[in-house]
């Protein structure tokens, strides 16, 4: 595990707000050590996350961080934060929450089509299920994303998706 400390820098993204500078050294040890720059970060001690080591195109790096996870941590721009890496050595980059894990165990066909996507769309996925709090609606929110895969051939239409999620919202 490598520990340092980071300023929270503002960039400018639709989606995130800042990021944290990973020093050199330590980004080029963890990168030896996974095969995707996948880690496993914790913030202050406080906020576990799985992440990426984000190229800057100078050949420095950097983990994201969203507005909500600065909230979460009291945390404001410019201020400096403790984090802790680590080699994330998962099957997908991103927790596989049980009730997901049952969904595709009793859906052959649908675990198929979900292996087949890329690495990057299949925690799209898992993030849309991780975030719900609620063991019910995760199996929901599952059911209908393997159902979408095989409606779609293994294909993801991200607008229809969330069509179907609200129509078969209860």
């Amino acid at each position: 595990m490598e520990t340092f400390t980071s300023p929270v820098i503002r960039i400018d993204s639709p989606v995130w707000t800042s990021i944290a500078p990973v020093p050199q050294p330590i980004a080029e040890n963890l990168i030896e050590k996974t095969t995707d720059k996948r880690v496993i970060c914790t913030l202050n001690d406080k906020l576990k996350k799985h992440c990426a080591l984000m190229p800057r195109g100078d050949g420095s790096y950097y983990i994201l961080i969203n507005k909500q996870e600065l909230k979460q941590l009291g945390i404001s721009l410019n201020e400096e934060i403790h984090i802790s890496l680590a080699p994330d050595h998962s099957d997908y980059g991103m927790p596989l929450d049980d009730e997901f894990r049952a969904v595709l165990d009793s859906d052959p066909e649908g675990e198929k089509y979900f292996e087949a996507l890329t690495p990057g769309k299949k925690r799209t996925l898992l993030y849309m299920v991780h975030k719900i709090k609620d063991g019910q609606k995760k199996i929901l929110k599952s059911i209908i994303i393997v159902d979408h895969l095989k409606m779609t051939g293994g294909k993801i239409d991200y607008k229809l998706l969330q069509q179907q999620f609200k129509e078969r919202k209860s």
